[in-house]
């Protein structure tokens, strides 16, 4: 008995110091949870992007710019952008045409004037025997002679040129009774209204529209071509006939309304060497309707030459 009584009294003392000990560990379990919700502020902590896990500066990532939704909507919309679609009609602009310039008129609607009297002159011919003036200059050169090379003699031939030396411009050439220019050197108010090609280009301040221009010439059955150099038979701002359906104003020599060269006289076959009986049809035409012929060997291009 006596040491049942012992072992008793040991068991009851070990069991309170065991719950003794349970009890403190469970108080202690408690302190620590409480003592984690109420955690001691460290401004320091705070400040540092560092320990707070910011990232730095650098590596901020842009912001994407603000996009102005018609939708009130804050979800993006899940429907595909539809592709632009092409205008079925393209709009085309034209630029306007310029005042005073007629339009381009076809190659093939020049009028054929016919049953015209046509004279001869020639370069360097001097006043007198028909002419009214001195040829050794023209409409547009005041070096004409100088420029072609020499006398363009109507009696001494070799050929198609005069004797003695090669022309240095096409001695096919002709003149017809209008002038673009005054005799001041101006334009005339009437040269874009009334020159059919005038609105091909920008002329020039010294660029004649009718200088170096290509004609067919028909006498009989003989179709020759020359370019212009000159303005007469006597008139120069005849645009009714030279353009137009009207019959030459002048009436010397025969009415005559045009000049040939000895070149031309010769090519077409006239009779005489220089008289007013001679009828010709004409035409103005493209360098590019001018079939290959003598006509071409020597073609002229100098413009205005004035002093």
């Amino acid at each position: 008995m006596k040491y049942i009584s012992i072992i008793i009294i040991i068991l009851i003392l070990t069991g309170t110091v065991l719950l003794s000990y349970l009890q403190i560990s469970k108080n202690n379990t408690d302190l620590n949870n409480n003592s984690s919700k109420f955690q001691t502020f460290d401004p320091k902590i705070v400040e540092s992007p560092a320990l707070l896990g910011s990232p730095s500066p650098e590596n901020i990532p842009l912001q994407p710019p603000a996009t102005n939704k018609k939708s009130s909507s804050d979800e993006p919309s899940l429907m595909p952008t539809p592709a632009p679609q092409q205008s079925q009609t393209p709009v085309v602009t034209q630029s306007p045409t310029p005042q005073n310039t007629p339009k381009k008129i076809s190659t093939y609607s020049y009028r054929l004037h016919k049953n015209i009297t046509s004279t001869v002159f020639w370069v360097g011919e001097p006043v007198g025997e028909g002419s009214s003036e001195e040829n050794a200059l023209s409409a547009w050169d005041d070096e004409w002679q100088k420029n072609f090379g020499g006398y363009d003699d109507p009696y001494r031939r070799n050929g198609y040129y005069p004797d003695g030396f090669i022309p240095k411009e096409n001695p096919f050439y002709l003149d017809l009774p209008y002038n673009d220019f005054t005799d001041e050197g101006v334009r005339k108010n009437n040269a874009y209204d009334v020159v059919p090609w005038a609105g091909e280009k920008q002329w020039g301040r010294r660029e004649s529209m009718m200088k170096n221009r290509w004609v067919q010439i028909i006498h009989n059955n003989n179709v020759c071509y020359g370019q212009i150099q000159d303005a007469g038979p006597y008139e120069y701002n005849d645009y009714e006939y030279v353009f137009g359906d009207e019959r030459p104003k002048n009436t010397l020599a025969n009415n005559a309304g045009m000049d040939v060269s000895p070149a031309l006289r010769d090519c077409l076959n006239f009779e005489g060497l220089n008289n007013d009986e001679n009828k010709v049809d004409w035409r103005f035409v493209e360098f590019s309707n001018v079939p290959p012929g003598p006509w071409k060997n020597i073609i002229t291009t100098s413009q205005v030459n004035w002093h």
